[in-house]
């Protein structure tokens, strides 16, 4: 803000309440999940490979939630 030169405000309050997160954590539908776990896991399979290291294989049969 200061490097454009604008003045920070604050919301309002009633605002400020409505921008929290009311959803749960890893809330995903499952059909979602299957499609990005589909998507990334040839990336994923790679990175390890070349990384020597198994942390970046993620479960593709993982349960959403």
């Amino acid at each position: 803000m200061n490097f454009f030169g604008l003045k920070f405000q604050s919301p309002p309050e009633d605002v400020e309440a409505e921008l929290k997160n009311v959803g749960k954590k890893n809330e995903v539908w499952p059909k979602t999940l299957k499609l990005l776990d589909d998507f990334f896991d040839p990336y994923n399979r790679r990175l390890a490979s070349l990384l020597n290291d198994d942390k970046w294989l993620f479960p593709t049969n993982r349960a959403a939630g």
